[in-house]
């Protein structure tokens, strides 16, 4: 009897280890199980790395590519049907809070890291720093090298952060939080999983993908939310839906971890 030979297809990322983007589409492939290889890219060489563009994340399957993260997610749901990100029944609600994790809470982790005159700069300093240390540590080639002294700066000039920094909720650190973390609790209050369903979705892993990150990469305040009990057992229930073996933050650069 002839053996059947499957052919696995090849699953590359190209993202930084700290973009909350690229985040969003490695908690899609543990979710879904798929085995990828990464690439953590420079920042400053992003045109000569990427095989697309000049924005991460980058996923290609078999050689095609696609880099936007909600556009990702769509795209895995096609490939790859098992353990559908979208549901079903086409729920208004998982892509109004995607496009509200979009808009709102990535602004408010920009916030957090972007120093910005106002009494949480020394917050923001330190979580620039840890930030330019854990991208010293993924980007191969001492790539970032002396710069992750000064990565601070870098997020004060960086023009896409700032922009985002400045779309946050609020008008403070403190104000974005309380706006994220009462939104969060609404969504769980007669469900186990975001928008009150039953299964894990794509709100789920996107929101779960940067408190996640947060929390473990040691962030200050990364573990404020994780103090609300029903958000502390969500997370920890979506964790247990995740292939452990595709960690969302490298042991490089991991300083706690969740459920331990």
């Amino acid at each position: 009897m002839e053996s059947m030979e499957f052919n696995t297809p090849k699953v590359v990322l190209y993202t930084f280890a700290t973009s909350p983007y690229g985040l969003k589409v490695q908690a899609f492939l543990a979710f879904k199980k798929i085995a990828y290889e990464i690439v953590y890219v420079s920042p400053f060489n992003m045109r000569e790395t990427l095989p697309m563009g000049h924005t991460v994340p980058v996923l290609t399957i078999d050689g095609e590519s696609k880099n936007d993260s909600q556009e990702i997610a769509h795209w895995l749901d096609e490939r790859f049907p098992q353990r559908p990100l979208y549901p079903v029944d086409g729920d208004p609600c998982i892509n109004e809070l995607d496009d509200w994790v979009q808009h709102c809470m990535i602004p408010a982790n920009f916030r957090f890291v972007r120093p910005a005159l106002s009494l949480a700069l020394p917050v923001q300093l330190i979580n620039a720093w840890r930030l330019g240390c854990a991208m010293n540590r993924t980007v191969p080639d001492n790539a970032i090298g002396a710069w992750r002294f000064v990565w601070p700066l870098v997020l004060l000039w960086a023009p896409f952060v700032r922009r985002e920094a400045e779309n946050a909720p609020g008008n403070s650190i403190m104000a974005a939080a309380r706006h994220v973390g009462a939104r969060l609790s609404k969504e769980l209050e007669r469900g186990p999983f975001m928008c009150n369903r039953s299964e894990v979705s794509v709100a789920d892993l996107s929101v779960y993908a940067l408190l996640a990150f947060g929390y473990e990469a040691g962030l200050t305040g990364g573990d404020g939310l994780f103090r609300r009990s029903r958000i502390r057992e969500w997370a920890l229930r979506v964790q247990g839906e995740l292939d452990p073996s595709l960690p969302l933050v490298p042991s490089q650069i991991q300083a706690r971890k969740l459920g331990s």
